[in-house]
């Protein structure tokens, strides 16, 4: 654990959590971010500035001398709603970056799991050990936006029974001298704030996982069987033909010959060489030198038609 303390130990498990995760890790981590700068932002606000704020409200509603007409309910109630307004501020915002962190974690999977299929595709097997780039992108997203989700499903209610203990509070403080049905016992909470809410997104992402280990722990057969190939009665035309060819003759002057036609310098053999071999695929290029010819001039027309991408036939002629 002390290694961890150490900050380029820190970056290299960082960076390797990166890359097994892939970039949606990366959208998730930035998800995460602004998820509890948001949360810090509202534990912030209550600690300081609630306090303030309730206290000037409550101080409002003492400086008024009228209570019981319905101006001075008015007045209450926009009192009670200004305080509720700023306790729910950027609430809004986290409940839904909190329900994006489980699907991003899903895309995660979903873009793991076709990794693993690419490469069950591409070998005709599974196995474990080439798909273990496909699993981690597909387990390391599930496993980081759950955990994010649930921390901000604890700081969420946190901050919503905060804004609703002091809301209340607010309203049993500021008394109305007048009943008229709304008295400092009014529930200021309705059927909806207390409705449940059902994400099915982390059982999805656990019948993805399931699936891959499925996947991982299944064996694929391979069938043995015989390859016949029928003998063909008459080989293809091309077959019977003889490849092309293409001579270059080393002469004792220093110059070359091409198919005992025209004479070249040994340093143009790569472009007629290339043109050869463009127009002959199947070409075979050969190349003699004359007993009394140069070494040299051998040894550069050879490097010529390797530098053309062939290797041609020696033929040095003998004294």
């Amino acid at each position: 654990m002390l290694e961890f303390l150490i900050p380029a130990n820190v970056i290299d498990v960082i960076g390797n959590y990166l890359n097994a995760g892939g970039p949606v890790v990366v959208a998730l981590l930035c998800s995460t971010f602004l998820l509890w700068l948001l949360i810090c932002e509202r534990l912030l606000y209550f600690t300081f500035a609630h306090r303030r704020l309730y206290k000037s409200q409550s101080e409002a509603w003492d400086r008024r001398d009228d209570r019981s007409t319905w101006e001075a309910y008015a007045f209450r109630e926009r009192l009670i709603s200004e305080m509720r307004v700023e306790n729910q501020r950027n609430l809004g915002v986290i409940k839904a970056l909190i329900l994006i962190t489980p699907l991003l974690g899903l895309l995660g999977t979903v873009t793991g799991m076709i990794e693993v299929f690419q490469v069950i595709v591409d070998t005709g097997a599974s196995n474990a050990r080439l798909m273990a780039s496909g699993i981690s992108r597909a387990t390391i997203p599930t496993m980081t936006g759950l955990a994010v989700s649930l921390t901000g499903v604890l700081a969420i209610n946190y901050l919503e029974r905060k804004n609703t203990r002091s809301v209340a509070n607010l309203n049993h403080d500021l008394e109305v001298e007048s009943g008229m049905g709304y008295g400092s016992h009014r529930r200021l909470t309705d059927a909806g704030m207390d409705s449940a809410e059902v994400n099915i997104t982390p059982l999805l992402d656990i019948v993805f996982i399931l699936l891959i280990f499925f996947i991982v722990t299944a064996t694929f057969l391979d069938e043995v069987g015989l390859g016949l190939q029928s003998p063909q009665d008459d080989p293809p035309e091309d077959e019977q033909r003889p490849p092309p060819t293409l001579m270059l003759t080393v002469r004792n002057d220093g110059f070359v010959m091409i198919d005992a036609v025209r004479m070249v310098d040994p340093r143009s053999v790569t472009p007629i060489v290339e043109a050869f071999t463009a127009e002959n695929p199947r070409g075979v290029v050969l190349l003699s030198a004359e007993p009394d010819s140069r070494v040299e001039t051998t040894v550069l027309v050879l490097d010529q038609t390797r530098m053309a991408g062939v290797d041609p036939a020696v033929a040095i002629q003998e004294r």
